[in-house]
């Protein structure tokens, strides 16, 4: 349950300028004065101006229908303005029309060609959330984050779906065609039914039509922006792609990516991929050619690897089927994903380079899952190798380089973005799982199998997670006793280890096949992550010193 129709009932998309009976009719002498300026109007009469309009700065223009006009600077030229409201000071010239608009103080419209404000397609599409085939759908609500979106497409929010569409149809209703306060329109050859908010801009974008773009958001060289919502800060460019669909804040859709009925949460990257009836939550990375379908990944923070199919969501019956990737979730490089399958409860873990998976539910967090070669005897065929933890043991500085690089990245003010990595969740799910390996036959594995070595290993690992962070809640607590600060310091000791150890492997791999690898290269002793890893780890043995007196 969310609060996300009460902040979408108080929403606005936009503040219009006051008309009142701060304008009147142009005297004969004004009339004659824009005429000689080259101005022209069907009907002059429904030429209003305000008290301190300069009519020396319109030039050449072409109005039509009912104008106000409130011009103390700025400059209207070479343009046919058609049912406007002029709030002023701003610009506006060579624009072929612009329709219906109501334009606010320190905005620029130059260059472009069709701005026209109907308001028959103003936010009329809808977000797949999760399933192509419309069973999860929920509208374009502005002010919606992951969560909000992940209540929307479940079971529990299709009511609060159903009335907020119904709130949203009437608001989108109401609304008025605006161009906010220092927003920027240049060079865009059509703009019909869309808002944008203060600071916003659209320029050289291919066409944006019936959106919104909120505070600071962007639409930018031959963007397609289409029914959908760029949030604060949000940018469309380099011929992206954004059709019924909200790009969250401070995200990005670059280089012909292509954003369709989907969310995409805050801090986010598309370049170059696809992202079809998907809930993508903040801080997903994906930044090649590259499929999500019909995924529901709320918590987000994962990366989708070039060529990785995630994917299957077609039985060659319906395209019902779908996927609840982990937070964090790594699919790498042509792997190809089959549905049903739900990750929800393996964060942190690696689907590896050219793996298929069969449809499953996998319950082992930080895992690494891989191709099946060498399974045992009467495996079934298709079946992956499951490693539960290994990302803790064999893969920790790329753990802890996404925790360190999130806290860098997330820049949304507007939603709440989570960076830590190791939250009471996933930590109840490594306690879980340590449980399941304990048993025979283990659980949770789906269609994979877990080699003995590996199911050994897994336990080990976990323990040793839950032991950390154990002995790390009795020190914020002030409980620790001189032995566990000891045994906590050798922990974090071979956390330093793990991370090193990870990265050299890396450069020394590396080395062997090329020969300047190292060269070219920023050393392990000068790398910024593990540098900052040290840091940190220098001060926690610090305050662990008290324990030990």
């Amino acid at each position: 349950m969310t609060d996300i129709l009460g902040r979408l009932t108080s929403f606005h998309f936009a503040e219009q300028p006051e008309i009142l009976n701060r304008f009147r009719e142009l005297t004969t002498e004004e009339i004659d004065f824009l005429t000689a300026s080259g101005c022209y109007s069907s009907n002059w009469k429904k030429v209003l101006i305000a008290k301190g309009t300069d009519l020396s700065l319109i030039r050449r223009c072409s109005f039509y229908g009912t104008v106000y006009i409130d011009l103390p600077s700025g400059e209207l030229s070479d343009s046919s303005i058609e049912d406007c409201v002029i709030n002023g000071p701003l610009t506006v010239k060579s624009t072929d029309l612009i329709s219906g608009y109501s334009l606010n103080q320190g905005s620029l419209t130059e260059f472009c060609g069709s701005i026209v404000w109907n308001g028959d397609s103003f936010l009329r599409g809808s977000i797949h959330g999760g399933v192509e085939t419309g069973e999860r759908d929920m509208p374009l609500i502005p002010v919606m984050d992951h969560m909000d979106a992940a209540y929307l497409a479940s079971a529990q929010g299709r009511k609060d779906s159903r009335r907020a569409e119904a709130i949203l149809l009437q608001k989108a209703s109401d609304a008025k065609g605006v161009i906010g306060e220092g927003a920027v329109l240049r060079n865009c050859p059509l703009i019909n039914d869309s808002v944008f908010m203060k600071g916003s801009s659209c320029e050289n974008a291919g066409s944006v039509k019936g959106s919104l773009l909120m505070e600071e958001a962007s639409a930018s060289h031959g963007a397609i922006v289409l029914n959908s919502v760029i949030q604060w800060n949000g940018r469309a460019t380099t011929q992206a792609v954004v059709d019924s669909s909200i790009l969250g804040e401070y995200s990005t859709a670059e280089k012909q990516g292509r954003l369709t009925c989907s969310f995409l949460g805050a801090d986010s990257v598309l370049g170059g991929g696809e992202i079809t009836a998907s809930v993508a939550g903040p801080l997903t990375g994906m930044h090649h050619q590259s499929l999500l379908i019909a995924a529901c990944w709320p918590e987000g923070r994962g990366n989708i690897g070039y060529g990785a199919n995630v994917g299957s969501n077609h039985t060659s019956r319906v395209p019902d089927q779908e996927i609840k990737p982990g937070t964090g979730l790594f699919f790498g490089l042509g792997c190809s994903v089959k549905f049903p399958a739900d990750y929800s409860e393996s964060p942190w873990s690696v689907i590896a380079t050219g793996v298929t998976t069969m449809p499953q539910k996998v319950s082992y967090p930080f895992s690494l899952i891989l191709s099946g070669e060498n399974a045992p005897e009467g495996t079934p065929p298709g079946w992956s190798r499951l490693i539960p933890g290994w990302m803790l043991r064999a893969n920790l500085y790329s753990v802890l380089r996404n925790l360190w690089k999130h806290q860098k990245r997330a820049r949304a003010v507007h939603t709440k973005v989570e960076t830590q990595v190791f939250t009471d969740e996933v930590l109840a799910l490594v306690r879980r799982s340590a449980e399941q390996l304990q048993n025979t036959p283990v659980s949770g594995a789906g269609c994979c199998f877990i080699l003995e070595k590996d199911r050994l290993a897994g336990i080990e690992t976990y323990d040793q997670c839950l032991r950390f962070f154990h002995l790390a809640g009795k020190k914020t607590a002030g409980k620790l006793t001189g032995a566990e600060a000891e045994e906590l310091l050798n922990l974090v000791n071979k956390i330093i280890d793990s991370v090193v150890s990870s990265r050299t492997r890396d450069m020394e791999r590396g080395s062997k096949i090329i020969s300047d690898y190292a060269e070219v290269r920023c050393s392990i002793v000068d790398d910024p992550f593990i540098t900052a890893m040290k840091a940190s780890a220098d001060r926690f043995a610090a305050e662990l010193k008290k324990f030990t007196v």
